[in-house]
């Protein structure tokens, strides 16, 4: 009997193998010219940042690129291009800086700058030789994709003849309202006047859907500010990490694809949102990949560009830009997608996997801020600029003291559970008694700014009982021992900071119902949320969390504070409120993103209110105002194949309002680029430690952490902090007004006071502006106080 199935599967076996070889042979051509252009490139990329360059730069490629054979350009000569007539003419609103003019045809818009002349235009300005239907899909203002319930249909308000369209004006500016008759779906746009420049939104109460079919996304104004491929050099602005350029580029290699992130990251209440779902309920993950922390994107070419910030809607947006060359558009060009349905991939017995869609669509109204920029602002700096000024008029940042010095940061790993074949054991790797050790060290040799987070602390350590985190772990010197460290830390003038998880439990967790307190997903079903082996990205069956319900996480955190108060806490660190965001799709009461969101920053305000000070990690936007602090904000972008060059965008926005930290030192892949990249960002050092040798972390879910002996690094420590001090003594509070690259892998950071901060991330030394800087080496020049 065995030998027979054994036969059988073999023949199986081969079949498959023969149907895989055939299915090799006649793969489309252009997918794999698709894969071998981007696993070039990235191979490219790879070797020049071992050898000489900065690990998140890929501008090297640009020189590289110049002798291949798949580049594209623009035949036509830009100069003598016979454009279409301006079609946006009716002006509908005027105030003391702008005009706005409205194309009667398609809705579209055009503004104006009274002073300058200078011109933006909703639908791009055309060459006579662009093709009729690309003459429509640049000059519709929205695109649409729906749904009859099995798949998505993509269209745009030009494409259907039997669309009608109503404009009428409004206060400031005008309304659009738009009806697509042949699949019973309306909604309208707005269009008003601002002193930076104007605001488009989509008032949710104007959806309709008349009939069956479903809407799913709407983006406004994807062609706004397009950049032309055969003009002067330009980018797209997108908010990948801490911010990526696509350029804009005569020549470039053959693109494929655009560019497509979700703000906030993915929503985890989703399996699709998080990579690809397989029969057995398992999932590949996506590549690893920065987040859009951020919800704001941009475009600048020659003398003039815009910030696009979204102010309404962002939870349930996506990041969208397209390089030149794409449906043979000679164009690159961004815009935001707001989805009003998600969907899903469900598994229902040995059939497959169907789609299913929200039921509900996603209710709030849409609406982004268009920031005009002119001129010398008409660059990355001066969108970091214009959204900073945006966040002050908000509230949302506050300016630092000039001579309050970012801390150095340590997080402490107190304990953690380690399972044997029978039962389990406790490990402390750093006790109470080991902590205050710890923290005399480094007062004893002057470091008076440092700041202490503890993880691990409560019963049973990391993981534990969390969302519980009472009773203290008695091993690491129980609820006594823990007061006297408070009291201790806050006598010798450091910040303590308490780690919690009210976010993300371990599913063996007692402190967690999971049909009670987990989210669940499209299918009702409760969402397990898992750690990926490295090697192979498909999840972890024995690293399960559940994603808490915002509420159940409310309700737990608001239980505990009065016992954080009982031991004296002056800080709290909230784990994954700064960089999960999620929906709870539960048919008995529906969260949506926003709700969460909401939850979020109400859970932040408590803890700064009742307890004082609040931290998060890598810091997504609705955070700004109500920390204190981030620690692991990001340092890098994704290096998608069309992003060309990465930069420090977010630090840009935040530098002089909140300390931030990078990844922990200890665990860099490259020690000495990603130092050099610390000091040109301004992020502080920040190191993850243990009293013990990292060794007793074997066989546990922290065997991450592979190097972390606090007896190892102290000194390294120092080393690193002595140099930050340099650098930050001319710095502290400074707002970043400046970030070019002076040449080929060196950067330049400017600050109000004008303090210039030279990173020379290339092996030998360079000269620049007759001053040598010394390979893998940074330079502090002292300046004259400039604007910001």
């Amino acid at each position: 009997m065995i030998k027979k199935q054994f036969v059988r599967a073999y023949r199986k076996n081969i079949i498959l193998f023969i149907g895989c070889v055939i299915m090799i042979s006649f793969y489309p051509l252009s997918s794999l010219a698709e894969v071998g252009i981007k696993e070039e490139e990235e191979n490219e990329a790879s070797t020049d940042l071992t050898e000489e360059t900065q690990s998140n730069e890929e501008s090297d490629l640009n020189a590289e690129m110049e002798d291949s054979e798949e580049m594209v350009s623009e035949e036509e000569d830009f100069d003598k291009i016979e454009w279409l007539p301006t079609t946006a003419k009716k002006q509908v609103a005027e105030n003391e800086k702008w005009k706005m003019y409205i194309d009667e045809e398609s809705g579209n818009i055009r503004i104006v700058n009274k002073a300058s002349g200078y011109e933006w235009f909703g639908g791009p300005r055309m060459s006579k030789k662009t093709l009729p239907n690309n003459i429509a899909y640049m000059d519709s203002p929205v695109y649409i994709s729906y749904t009859e319930g099995s798949s998505i249909t993509n269209t745009y308000t030009l494409k259907e003849s039997s669309t009608t369209m109503d404009i009428t004006t409004i206060e400031d500016g005008a309304r659009v309202d738009f009806g697509l008759q042949d699949i019973d779906i309306s909604f309208s746009v707005e269009y008003k006047l601002t002193v930076d420049g104007f605001e488009a939104s989509i008032p949710d109460d104007s959806v309709r859907e008349e009939g069956v079919i479903r809407l799913i996304s709407l983006e406004l104004l994807p062609f706004f500010g397009a950049a032309y491929e055969g003009l002067d050099e330009g980018a797209v602005f997108l908010p990948d990490g801490s911010g990526g350029l696509m350029k804009v580029r005569k020549e470039h290699p053959q693109y494929f694809s655009g560019y497509s992130e979700p703000v906030y990251g993915p929503d985890q209440a989703f399996n699709e949102d998080s990579g690809e779902v397989l029969a057995s309920g398992l999932i590949i993950a996506d590549a690893p990949k920065e987040k859009v922390a951020l919800p704001v994107y941009g475009i600048y070419q020659a003398d003039k560009g815009f910030l696009a910030i979204i102010t309404e809607g962002e939870e349930t947006a996506n990041i969208n830009a397209t390089p030149a060359g794409i449906r043979n558009i000679n164009m690159y060009h961004a815009g935001a997608e707001f989805f009003y349905r998600n969907q899903d991939t469900v598994f229902i017995g040995s059939s497959g996997g169907i789609p299913l869609f929200q039921g509900e669509r996603n209710k709030a109204d849409r609406t982004i801020k268009y920031v005009l920029l002119e001129d010398e602002e008409a660059d990355y700096v001066g969108m970091a600029k214009a959204y900073r000024n945006h966040l002050i008029e908000e509230d949302v940042l506050q300016k630092q003291e000039e001579d309050q010095m970012q801390p150095l940061s340590i997080t402490l790993v107190g304990g953690i559970m380690r399972d044997e074949i029978v039962g389990s054991t406790f490990i402390d790797m750093t006790t109470f008694e080991q902590v205050k050790e710890i923290i005399g060290t480094y007062v004893d040799q002057g470091i008076d700014s440092l700041k202490i987070t503890l993880k691990g602390w409560s019963q049973k350590g990391i993981y534990g009982n969390q969302p519980k985190h009472f009773p203290v772990e008695r091993k690491l010197g129980g609820k006594k021992k823990l007061t006297d460290l408070v009291q201790y830390a806050e006598s010798v003038g450091i910040d303590l900071y308490l780690d919690t998880n009210y976010i993300r439990p371990f599913a063996k967790s007692k402190g967690v119902s999971a049909s009670k307190d987990a989210i669940r997903g499209i299918d009702r079903e409760i969402m397990e949320n898992s750690n990926y082996h490295v090697s192979s990205r498909v999840s972890n069956s024995d690293e399960i969390f559940y994603l808490m319900n915002p509420d159940k996480a409310m309700e737990n955190a608001k239980g505990e504070i009065k016992k954080y108060q009982d031991i004296g806490i002056k800080g709290i660190h909230l784990d994954h409120i700064g960089e999960l965001l999620y929906s709870d799709q539960d048919r008995i009461k529906l969260t949506s993103r926003k709700d969460t969101k909401e939850a979020w920053t109400n859970l932040l305000d408590q803890f700064a209110d009742s307890i004082g000070k609040v931290s998060v990690d890598y810091g997504f936007a609705y955070v700004l105002g109500h920390v204190d602090g981030i620690q692991k904000i990001p340092m890098d972008s994704s290096h998608f194949v069309n992003l060309d060059e990465t930069v420090p965008f977010y630090q840009m926005v935040v530098h002089g309002y909140i300390p931030y930290t990078g990844k922990p030192s200890n665990l860099r892949n490259d020690e000495r680029i990603d130092l050099l990249r610390a000091i040109e960002y301004g992020a502080s050092p920040n190191f993850e430690l243990t009293y013990k040798s990292t060794d007793h972390l074997k066989r546990t879910m922290e065997d991450r952490l592979f190097s972390s002996s606090f007896h190892f690094w102290f000194d390294r420590s120092m080393e690193e902090y002595d140099r930050f001090l340099q650098v930050t003594q001319e710095t502290a509070g400074q707002t970043m007004v400046g970030h070019e690259e002076l040449s080929r892998n060196v950067y330049k950071t400017t600050y109000e006071n004008g303090t210039e901060v030279i990173v020379n991330y290339n092996r030998k030394a360079k000269e620049i502006d007759g001053i040598l800087i010394e390979g893998l080496d940074y330079l502090v020049q002292k300046g004259r106080r400039s604007e910001s």
